[in-house]
């Protein structure tokens, strides 16, 4: 018996330790008592000031990591809103104790925001600036500078060195901006001037703002003077500064700087000039950005050593936060703000992947960082020392006044009466009405490729919490770095890094740089680490995130690799320096004293394949988009449809031997014919027959014979989403060609004697009876989008008259689905011509002739091809003698995902009865499947679910099952999409296709228009790429990373992108078609102008 009471004691022992035992995560939170830190940035409020009469309440503190002794440990600097900020000197070993009364740095001013450390008067020792603010109507925030004496105390000299600024500050970011040998400083304000007194008609933004403003500081012998206006730095009342983030954007040897804006201001994007000042040039660069921009950080996440920019916003990731905190800007709103200065902004994360100095590509929900709810801090570094730079985002606000139901629940008669007396406002009652609910900060893995994993549950930085600022620094010298959060109303964050235990086989490399007298720090330093063909890209900018400072020493993960090729820095006075052969797992100090060797930032010219013509091309014209808002009639949609034009084809229509074009125009405009004249110019003809039909929009054309006479006729696709079912603008054009430089339109319906909405036109003599037959795509029912159409075989009589035979020998066509392009292809090489089908919310379909007769093919490896195709295009790239397909679609950067098990899904109705359908699209987040649209705009457009969601609340988390019964769900029809990647299909001879990822990039975008041809002549094809999607709701944000891109295909029929620096390609806008003539390649935009493109034969 007792040995059996001894073995039971033995298991419950073993099962207790078991079940105690904590899974050891990445980063371990040290508590106050093992820290020796106990900190906590305790907000209060009273009537007087609050969130409401001071609006950056609850924006919280940030953190400076310093070391105040040169002793090489680490020490942290904490900001306080209300009370004493905090010195914490580094005992070791992860041990701090206070030192800030001793050391004078506990600041004087109210309400201390952000910390910067530089080396402010260049004596070897770091120094502390704070920013301060909140004071709102007195003078007790002036900005504070705590010079370093060099035996831990400092000394507050900010009015001697021209630095007590007065304004509401952030941030304050220390560089050399003119090349000069010493700091400058950057000083980023927030404007005093509440939201909703501004006239967004009034550029107020060239205007100085004198009391506040961004400034630029030009240090002049230790004294810091104004130069903003001179250098070009706006100083409005509109900057609601957040974030400033400093580096060599262009790799030109100049440092930039980006400065996120809160509210309805735009970023800001300064190129430095070189001339002493900067030009501003975010319009050019980047399409989108943030709506409500916060913290940012500027690092290389992908390698190619250019310096990439990440921006935090306000978007929720899970659904119940989604639909009780969040709303978008109407189309009518964007469009407002957009129209009045202020850019393309969205709400959400933005990440811009740096085009090599020339331009971004916003890749942010392709990466999967969108969405980390109300963000504060950015960080960029690597977690793990794998040779991949990692994102932290810092989240939380104490009082969320975006949360919908507050908004509602405090407009109400006898809420406002319950607040208010005597034009007086209770406060403490008001904000006692808003929720408090901390959330998780994130942890995004850089798994490689451009693609990120919120990790945070794994990684150890799930913690609910009102986190702010934030800050990385290898705080115990292990060989990777911690990281430091300050939190609202909670105690600090302080975790330890144990990569070097678990993560043993990554290594390291650390650098001291010791730079020149006026920049001991080497500020400004960019330093490439070599191995095996790989680089590993840093700047040596500590100022970074919100409103905080990190490591001022550089740690380079290396992962696995044990040795250094080489190491490359580029100092501040453009020296070098090259290392070669060094081992890891080391700390190194490099001077840049006694170097002779400077580096040239000359760009090399490369031999690029494609140039650019002029504006002044072979083709004068600009398409102009007529203006239409899907959204007015189908409120619960996404994408508008009226703008897939124009379109462009080609054809000898007065037998020249010479090439011309027609290109369609949008509603409103004629389409044109060009005339290719003998020194390969085009000329404009003027003929009245398009003139008449202007009234249609042209989606698709295709020159061909259509009767028995030798001159090239013309059909035009009539489309787009604005028409009526009972609109002639609908009916699809034949123009017979007479001969004489005129055409002839042929007075009948077309395609099949009644108004519908076409998309494409193919060619091809399927009978094999001599003459031209045509496969016409339909692209929606007008007004009723959702619903299957049909498209059509017409046969040609030889004489040109088109007969539709699609009932007889292609009854499958018969409500097929909304088509946007198809190919008439010897799909199975049997000598006839087979028809593949693709567009929206069905799959690749291949219709296979039969002696005269399609069938639909039942292709298992087709089976879940459900996409938002847009284009296809087909050639043999493995040499089998097979076509194979290149299928553009939607592309992964977007808030829309799918795959076979969990799908988008579109419920097709007359839900509420009122004889109008409504499309609802669902799609799943996490385990299950919800609504896009939030509540307000489901409720808008059918108000009879009102009163089953009279809160937020309530939408949270609700199905389909949940909002509609089942007979309603059981009547719809159910759409679905379970693919959005552009893809390569390869063909076996048994009519089964491999599907191919291309290269990352390809996903940036809608891919609208493709190209195949052997376009650096090595006897293989090549693939280029055009896309771009922009008249779509602010909620989605509009598609616009595709700048073009060009795929170098290979024997084995794998490829390789080409950069835009090596191919010459830079697409403006929405690209709608290819036409190449000779060595001209013409790229067709809508609503910009058309661009031609010279191959570089040499």
């Amino acid at each position: 018996m007792k040995k059996y009471i001894f073995l039971i004691l033995t298991f419950f022992i073993i099962f207790i330790s078991c079940v105690n035992k904590k899974e050891e995560k990445l980063f371990s939170r040290l508590s106050n008592n093992e820290s020796g830190i106990y900190f906590s940035n305790d907000l209060s409020y009273d009537d007087d000031f609050n969130i409401f009469t001071y609006r950056n309440y609850f924006n919280g503190g940030g953190v400076g990591v310093i070391d105040i002794n040169n002793d090489n440990l680490l020490d942290i600097y904490l900001t306080s809103n209300l009370n004493s900020n905090k010195l914490y000197l580094n005992l070791g070993d992860m041990k701090f104790k206070d030192v800030t009364d001793e050391s004078g740095v506990g600041g004087m001013k109210s309400w201390s925001t952000g910390v910067s450390i530089a080396d402010v008067n260049a004596d070897g020792f770091l120094d502390i600036y704070v920013c301060n603010s909140g004071d709102i109507e007195g003078d007790n925030k002036q900005n504070e500078l705590f010079i370093n004496n060099g035996d831990q105390t400092f000394t507050e000299r900010a009015k001697e060195f021209g630095l007590d600024d007065m304004g509401f500050s952030t941030h304050a970011a220390f560089f050399d901006y003119d090349k000069d040998g010493d700091l400058d400083m950057y000083l980023l304000n927030n404007s005093y001037q509440a939201i909703g007194s501004f006239n967004l008609k009034k550029n107020e933004r060239p205007k100085r703002d004198f009391v506040g403003g961004d400034k630029l500081f030009k240090n002049m012998d230790g004294k810091f003077i104004d130069v903003s206006e001179e250098a070009g730095i706006y100083g409005s009342v509109i900057g609601f500064g957040l974030g400033v983030t400093i580096g060599d954007i262009d790799k030109d040897g100049w440092l930039d700087i980006y400065v996120s804006n809160d509210f309805f201001e735009r970023d800001y994007l300064y190129i430095n000039n070189k001339n002493g000042g900067f030009d501003e040039v975010l319009e050019k660069q980047i399409r989108s950005v943030s709506a409500a921009s916060m913290g940012a950080d500027l690092a290389d996440i992908n390698n190619d050593g250019y310096s990439d920019i990440f921006v935090t916003d306000m978007l929720p990731e899970p659904d119940d936060r989604v639909k009780t905190v969040t709303t978008f800007d109407s189309w009518d709103r964007y469009q407002y703000g957009f129209n009045n200065g202020y850019w393309h902004q969205f709400t959400r994360n933005t990440l811009q992947l740096n085009n090599y100095g020339e331009s971004f590509s916003e890749i942010g929900r392709l990466a999967g960082v969108e969405a980390t709810d109300w963000s504060w801090g950015a960080l960029m570094f690597d977690f793990q020392n794998d040779g991949l730079k990692d994102i932290f985002v810092a989240n939380g606000i104490y009082r969320d006044l975006t949360n919908q139901d507050f908004l509602q629940y405090v407009t109400q008669d006898e809420v406002v009466k319950r607040i208010t007396s005597a034009n007086k406002v209770d406060y403490k009652t008001l904000i006692s009405y808003i929720p408090s609910e901390p959330v998780s900060n994130y942890g995004f893995i850089n798994k490689g490729d451009l693609k990120f994993e919120n990790l945070s549950l794994k990684l150890g930085l799930d913690e609910p919490s009102f986190s702010n600022g934030s800050a990385y620094a290898d705080l115990d010298n292990d060989g990777d770095y911690d990281l430091i959060v300050n939190n609202v109303n909670m105690d600090m964050f302080l975790y330890k890094n144990n990569s070097n235990k678990m993560y043993p086989e990554n290594h390291f490399l650390r650098l001291i740089l010791d730079g020149k007298e006026g920049n001991p720090y080497a500020v400004g330093a960019k330093v490439t680490i070599y191995i095996n063909g790989e680089k590993f890209y840093k700047e040596q900018m500590p100022i970074r995130g919100f409103q905080s400072t990190v490591d001022h020493r550089l740690l380079f993960g290396i992962g696995k690799n044990k040795k250094i090729d080489s190491l490359h820095i580029i100092w501040p006075s453009d020296k070098i320096s090259v290392v070669k052969n060094l081992d890891v797992d080391q700390t190194i100090i490099f001077s840049e004293t006694d170097l002779e060797e400077k580096y040239d930032y000359e760009k090399e010219i490369n031999n690029k394949l494609f140039f650019e013509l002029d504006s002044l091309g072979p083709i004068n014209y600009k398409h102009n988009e007529n203006y239409y808002v899907d959204f007015d009639k189908d409120r619960l949609l996404f994408h508008m449809n009226s703008t897939e034009g124009p379109c462009i084809c080609k054809g000898d229509v007065n037998n020249d031997g010479k090439e011309d074009v027609f290109i369609g125009g949008a509603y409103g405009y004629p389409g044109a014919l060009y005339v290719q004249q003998r020194n390969g110019k085009f000329k404009k003809l003027e003929l009245n027959v398009f003139q008449k039909d202007k009234n249609s929009e042209d989606i698709d054309c295709e020159f061909f014979y259509a009767n028995d006479d030798d001159f090239i006729d013309l059909y035009v696709a009539s489309g787009g989403s604005e028409f009526s079912e009972f609109s002639t603008g609908l009916a699809d054009r034949l123009y017979v060609n007479s001969g004489s430089n005129d055409f002839m339109k042929i007075d009948k319906i077309l395609p099949n004697d009644k108004f519908e909405s076409s998309s494409v036109v193919e060619v091809s003599d399927f009978d094999n009876d001599g003459d031209n037959d045509l496969f016409v795509g339909i692209r929606l029912i007008p007004q009723n989008y959702g619903l299957s159409p049909s498209s059509y075989i017409l046969k040609n009589d030889g004489k040109g008259n088109f007969i539709n035979v699609t009932n007889e020998i292609a009854e499958s066509l018969n409500k097929i689905g909304m088509v946007t392009d198809a190919k008439w292809i010897d799909i199975d090489n049997d000598k006839d011509m087979d028809l593949v089908i693709i567009g929206h919310w069905i799959p690749i379909t291949i219709f296979e002739n039969r002696n005269g007769k399609f069938f639909k093919s039942e292709n298992s490896s087709l089976k879940y091809s459900n996409g938002w195709w847009n284009v296809i295009e087909y050639a043999d790239f493995n040499g089998d003698s097979l076509p194979d397909l290149v299928v553009g679609n939607h592309g992964l950067n977007s808030r829309f995902k799918a795959d076979k098990q969990k799908p988008i899904l579109m419920y097709v109705n007359d839900f509420d009865d009122n004889g109008d359908i409504e499309q609802i699209i669902f799609q799943y987040n996490g385990d299950e499947s919800y609504p896009l649209s939030l509540r307000h705009d489901l409720v808008m457009q059918m108000p009879i679910l009102k009163k089953k969601y009279l809160k937020y609340e309530n939408y949270k988390n609700q199905t389909i099952n949940d909002i509609f019964d089942q007979e309603k769900i059981n009547n719809s029809i159910i759409n679905k999409v379970f693919d959005l990647k552009t893809s390569i299909y390869f063909n076996d001879d048994s009519l089964n296709f491999k599907k191919v990822d291309l290269p990352v990039d390809v996903q940036f975008s809608t891919t609208n228009a493709i190209s195949i041809d052997d376009y650096n002549n090595d006897s293989f094809k090549d693939v280029l790429i055009g896309g771009n999607l922009f008249r779509v709701k602010p909620e989605v944000g509009k598609y616009d990373a595709q700048y073009g891109l060009l795929l170098l295909g290979d024997k084995d029929g794998k490829f390789k992108k080409m950069t835009s620096i090596e191919s010459g390609i830079n697409f403006v806008g929405q690209v709608r078609d290819f036409l190449s003539i000779d060595n001209y390649l013409f790229v067709l935009n809508n609503d910009e102008k058309i661009q031609t493109y010279q191959l570089n034969n040499q």
